[in-house]
């Protein structure tokens, strides 16, 4: 259990002017939110601190289907490697979170909402914003803007009906493809993964990953 952790979230929470409660390693928020951090310390690199934090997110919107985001976090101290971590958090995934699973807070100004339908099914889609990491200042993964909304078709004509989240990773070295990952409701969904693998990016020298979370709730037609 990280104190710095729930301190950060609950903060997070307030400005967003969402009630929040801490109960022992989680933060309950109204609706049935709950978020428990779980912070995982890994090995120096090069004298820096390294830590990969978990994000579990329960929701009475989504039975059944357990949300776990996960972000590396980098600094002098390993305080400073779960601060790095909970604030690509709190750029990224926290909003899409925050807004999908409350009926408190829409995300105006920062994420998009978007009616969704194929056949007899229907979605509600909450995306959040592409959260860009990169070792260089101004450097980025060139080609979000033509994959996304491929990617979000191919989820509408293909998935279930239900509530589901998506998450994709892409990460890149000096230039070349280094690991990337597309998650539905946890698992590896092989359609969208081989959209990514084909899919024609542009990688900039130094570290660069870019990474980006959706939910999609069911919806009457």
């Amino acid at each position: 259990m990280s104190d710095l952790l729930l301190e950060h979230l609950q903060s997070a929470f307030a400005d967003h002017g969402i009630g929040c409660e801490r109960r022992g390693g989680l933060i309950e928020a109204t609706d049935g939110l709950t978020v428990e951090p779980r912070a995982f310390p890994r090995e120096e690199v090069r004298g820096t601190a390294q830590v990969q934090v978990d994000f579990a997110i329960g929701s009475p919107l989504l039975p059944g289907v357990p949300l776990v985001d996960s972000y590396a976090g980098v600094g002098n101290t390993h305080d400073e490697a779960e601060r790095n971590a909970a604030g690509k958090f709190l750029q990224g995934s926290f909003h899409v979170i925050a807004a999908a699973l409350t009926r408190h807070d829409r995300g105006e100004g920062q994420v998009e909402w978007a009616d969704r339908s194929a056949g007899d099914r229907a979605w509600k889609v909450c995306a959040g914003p592409v959260l860009m990491v990169a070792s260089r200042e101004g450097a980025r993964i060139e080609g979000a803007a033509d994959f996304f909304p491929r990617l979000t078709a191919l989820f509408v004509e293909n998935m279930a009906s239900g509530p589901h989240w998506m998450r994709v990773f892409l990460g890149a070295l000096d230039g070349k493809h280094m690991g990337s990952e597309v998650l539905v409701d946890g698992a590896v969904w092989a359609p969208g993964q081989q959209l990514l693998d084909a899919h024609a990016w542009t990688y900039p020298a130094g570290y660069a990953s870019l990474r980006h979370l959706f939910i999609a709730l069911p919806r009457a037609i």
